[in-house]
């Protein structure tokens, strides 16, 4: 689900309720009540708008049932609404969604090049290129209690310039500590 941006669980008082089910909390709306005239009262029609998040109980992750009852949101409007814990939140969750799908092409690239050539150095061009994936990735987990044991590619001069067999392990430590990283705050 995080192909959706967080948004504020909505304050409609009476009309949203939290369910929880096999472990997920549904965030869901009264969208109507309709009269049974045999039971002589009205019965309420909930409607799922998505799912809360697990660090933030304040943020759900909305569905199509949530544009159709709240709207288009604007980018900004839902941001005053929220804390700026929860805003946080947001940017890293768009962060991680961004960068990961490029980290990951990294990963398996210099994979593949460590399996043929591990001591080849790299060149400046890689050495950006890599370093514009990582740091934002840094940037979003550099409060963590691991960081320390992250970093960028640095460039050398000759025999200080890090080989692809060097990268790969940074580039392991970074996949364990985004996988540590989704599993406790995303």
């Amino acid at each position: 689900m995080l192909n959706q941006d967080p948004v504020s669980i909505p304050d409609v008082p009476g009309k949203i309720n939290l369910k929880e089910q096999d472990g997920i909390v549904y965030v869901r709306f009264l969208a109507d009540r309709r009269y049974d005239p045999d039971r002589k009262h009205n019965i309420p029609e909930w409607v799922n708008i998505g799912r809360r998040t697990e660090t933030m109980p304040g943020l759900m992750y909305p569905n199509d049932n949530y544009e159709k009852y709240f709207g288009e949101r604007e980018e900004g409007s839902m941001n005053e609404a929220m804390t700026a814990e929860e805003q946080e939140f947001v940017q890293n969750n768009k962060t991680y969604g961004m960068y990961i799908t490029f980290f990951e092409a990294l990963y398996h690239e210099f994979r593949q090049q460590t399996r043929k050539r591990p001591d080849e150095h790299l060149n400046r061009y890689k050495t950006e290129s890599l370093n514009n994936v990582l740091k934002p990735l840094y940037e979003m987990m550099k409060g963590e209690e691991y960081a320390g044991l992250l970093g960028l590619v640095e460039s050398g001069d000759g025999e200080d310039e890090m080989s692809c067999s060097d990268v790969m392990i940074l580039l392991t430590q970074y996949k364990s500590a985004l996988a540590k990283y989704r599993r406790r705050v995303l």
